[in-house]
């Protein structure tokens, strides 16, 4: 019961964090600020208030349109909410500690915040670099006061594996193929973190992955490919790990 509990508020939570995602993804390639101005109808102007801003039900409740001019507003704003929702929720049930939770959904969270970007073909801010970055090294801590110090080592031996293949893989220009690299040398490090061959699972599928896209001299994986081959054995590690 109180795992499900735990599932159903994550779930929640991420639906919420799925909404600010929608602004960041959309503002920070444009060097816009993410406070102000704050949101607003991109067609009359209009600030949105809270009936306008529910994830997913103000989208389905106002039929995709916005409730002061009838302009039609994109699908891809309620998917992006509840695919943050969907993926902090599977973090949620694969865990089986409430403790690493936080770290590995903003792990998890920046890597699709990033595969947006990187979809639409804008560069990747460097905030979410680091703000995966901090969330994984959170994780030290954790492991000091769970006793699981051990696990360190596996998470160190999965970053190394991660970045290094992210490194050699891609092609992307020096500055977006750092960014790239230190994503998903997050993933692997949560990876390791969780489970001993966690790590080693991303690296191999970051290889994987690039070598399936014919990765040439001018070419370079989708970051989504890349990140959701990722996500995938961060939650297989949580579960293969759980007591």
């Amino acid at each position: 019961m109180a795992q499900l509990l735990t599932i159903l508020v994550c779930g929640m939570a991420g639906l919420v964090v799925g909404s600010f995602l929608n602004v960041v993804v959309y503002r920070l390639p444009l060097g816009m600020s993410i406070v102000e101005p704050p949101s607003h109808c991109p067609s009359c102007e209009t600030r949105l208030t809270l009936i306008d801003l529910v994830p997913v039900v103000s989208w389905l409740g106002l039929r995709g349109r916005c409730r002061h001019c009838g302009a039609r507003i994109s699908w891809r704003y309620p998917l992006v909410e509840l695919s943050t929702g969907v993926l902090c929720a599977a973090t949620a049930g694969a865990l089986g500690s409430v403790w690493p939770l936080p770290s590995v959904a903003v792990v998890v969270v920046c890597a699709l915040g990033a595969s947006i970007v990187d979809a639409d073909g804008g560069a990747v801010p460097l905030a979410f670099a680091l703000v995966s970055a901090l969330a994984a090294v959170s994780l030290l801590p954790i492991a000091v006061v769970l006793g699981h110090a051990d696990r360190l080592a596996w998470a160190a031996l999965g970053l190394l594996l991660g970045s290094v293949g992210a490194f050699v893989v891609d092609r992307a220009h020096e500055s977006q193929r750092w960014t790239r690299v230190v994503l998903l040398g997050c993933l692997a490090w949560t990876a390791g973190w969780l489970w001993p061959g966690g790590g080693a699972f991303v690296a191999a599928w970051i290889v994987v992955a690039a070598a399936a896209t014919g990765l040439g001299a001018t070419r370079r994986a989708p970051l989504a490919m890349l990140a959701a081959g990722s996500v995938v054995a961060v939650l297989g590690s949580a579960l293969i790990s759980r007591p």
